[in-house]
């Protein structure tokens, strides 16, 4: 998309850590903390509800591996993997990422909220209107099947048996 940023960062193959056709990482330009990658789709999404869900399957399985590697490379105690999904999350682009942050013990980022206490109307209130929107839960998009190429068979060569018989 023009005007993106990332979608920039993806074709110019800048501070490439891992690519497949789908999903690129990098390290995060602004860390939260030290090892804080991002996973974002090749294709531009400005939320993840526009990603399709072969897509979305796909980052989270590299996000797991990414949280691996950080485990692994920064011997971190934690991750949290973070989708700050609409401005009003905390999303500052406008393409849909996937943060993997590398966490220590009193590393100081704080990404913890009090929970409120609700009550069963509100509960009861919450289920019905989420119930209501979740018919397609379940229901995934498949991927196209991709045409199937056949090898063209061996052309065999054909004697000509005419040649071969002896005429007394």
């Amino acid at each position: 998309m023009v005007g993106c940023v990332f979608c920039d960062i993806i074709k110019k193959k800048a501070n490439v850590l891992y690519e497949d056709e789908k999903v690129f990482v990098m390290l995060a330009p602004d860390p939260a903390t030290a090892g804080h990658v991002l996973v974002l789709p090749k294709e531009h999404a400005a939320i993840l509800e526009q990603v399709p869900d072969l897509v979305v399957a796909e980052l989270f399985k590299v996000a797991n591996k990414v949280g691996v590697a950080i485990f692994e490379a920064f011997g971190a105690q934690g991750t949290n993997v973070l989708v700050q999904n609409g401005p009003a999350a905390g999303q500052k682009q406008n393409h849909v990422l996937l943060h993997v942050l590398a966490r220590f013990e009193n590393d100081g980022l704080q990404l913890t909220w009090t929970p409120k206490q609700a009550s069963d109307d509100e509960l009861a209130q919450a289920e019905l209107l989420i119930k209501g929107e979740t018919k397609s839960v379940g229901i995934f998009e498949k991927e196209k099947p991709k045409p199937i190429e056949e090898e063209k068979p061996k052309e065999l060569k054909k004697e000509d048996y005419r040649l071969r018989r002896r005429v007394p």
